[in-house]
């Protein structure tokens, strides 16, 4: 399709939605206070629901660092009808310095079209541009710019190291750096990964880091060779990608080995390496059952929820963006019908999905932008700029 048929699409496509959509003053924003959003949940594929929907919320706000207190958490969601809902972030356990990093994301949201046409912002789209943009989430889970001011606030040294060869991640071999005594607040990985890291120089050219948030949730951040804060780690060396991927890979514990890898000379041995891996699993597990929270850890499986939240968005299918705009399943196809559909292998009842950059380009408002992927390298949002 030529640029001016799609431009020519994305009016025609507008005035529809407009028209169809004339009532939305009902649905301007209500009940908001200073840490409190609108926002829309649409449904994505046949079989989700509420329940589901809120569960993915919790996962994903933990993910951030939001204690989600037993108490305080029935208060801050009001649904206003099937659809929409109010969020507030004060009532969810984030800690006065992650809420003053929220007003930025929230005001920008509220200025967006999307707000001013919907009267909300998409649920997912709210998702994605805090816990699935980088550097969002770094701000929001208060990670240190750079790696030396990170390490000059841990209590310890990295007393042990374990050097992986035989990553299913890296091409270049990992050492791992840890310290793994006392509380788990006092716990934190470190992979040092380079083509030569094992030698005399040991030249890095990025460093993950791993340690543990005071809601019991793993928190994750990139380096790059001088030390600073990125956003992804270089696809040259490894698939690790972005601190989502790392979250949707650990599954909210300590990865332990996939693969055998063969001891070395003056460091720990993999048996041993192993052997603290389970025991900070089994730290962690104990750890997060002392916690008055609405989440449940003990489902190991439930953060699936979170996944699909921003998986059916990123890529939606014909249903989903029949909703988001408000028309039939009927005439969403016949605008859709020169772009081609693909499936989700790791979740095929999604059906035919399309990409979110070709339902943004038509769509009757404008949103702020998502980052090109939750889980690879590509162009980032930064709200803090």
């Amino acid at each position: 399709m030529r640029k001016t048929g799609l431009q020519q699409l994305s009016i025609l496509v507008w005035l529809v939605i407009l028209l169809v959509n004339c009532t939305s003053d009902r649905l301007r924003p209500q009940l908001e206070g200073k840490d409190s959003i609108q926002l829309r949940w649409i449904k994505a594929y046949d079989g989700e629901n509420r329940d589901q929907v809120i569960l993915g919320l919790q996962w994903s706000l933990s993910f951030l660092g939001a204690q989600l207190p037993d108490d305080s958490w029935p208060k801050a969601v009001q649904f206003l009808d099937e659809e929409y809902f109010v969020l507030d972030l004060g009532k969810v356990g984030f800690s006065p310095a992650s809420l003053s990093k929220w007003q930025k994301i929230l005001d920008r949201l509220k200025a967006s079209d999307e707000y001013q046409v919907k009267g909300a912002i998409d649920l997912s789209r709210f998702l994605v541009l805090s816990l699935h943009s980088s550097w969002h989430y770094y701000e929001l889970t208060q990670a240190p710019n750079d790696l030396l001011t990170y390490l000059e606030q841990q209590s310890f040294s990295a007393s042990d190291s374990f050097p992986i060869l035989n990553s299913s991640i890296a091409s270049a071999p990992r050492l791992i750096r840890f310290h793994t005594q006392g509380n788990l607040a006092d716990r934190f990985f470190i992979a040092d990964e380079g083509e030569d890291i094992l030698g005399l120089d040991r030249p890095v050219d990025h460093f993950e880091v791993l340690d543990f948030m005071s809601n019991g949730q793993l928190r994750f951040m990139l380096y790059d060779e001088a030390g600073g804060l990125a956003p992804a780690a270089p696809l040259a060396t490894t698939r690790a990608g972005k601190p989502s991927k790392c979250l949707w890979c650990h599954e909210a514990n300590v990865q332990p080995l996939f693969q055998p890898t063969p001891d070395q000379a003056g460091f720990l041995t993999s048996e041993h390496f192993q052997g603290v891996v389970d025991s900070t699993n089994r730290l962690l597990d104990a750890y997060r059952s002392t916690l008055p929270t609405a989440l449940d850890h003990t489902k190991k499986q439930a953060h699936t929820q979170s996944e699909l939240l921003y998986i059916a968005f990123m890529e939606p299918s014909l249903q989903r963006v029949a909703r988001e705009w408000g028309l039939s399943r009927e005439a969403t196809q016949e605008i859709l019908k020169d772009f081609p559909t693909h499936q989700f292998d790791e979740f095929p009842f999604l059906g035919d999905l399309y990409y979110r950059n070709w339902i943004d380009s038509l769509a009757p408002y404008r949103s702020e932008r998502p980052p090109d992927s939750v889980r690879e390298p590509g162009w980032e949002p930064n709200f803090f700029r």
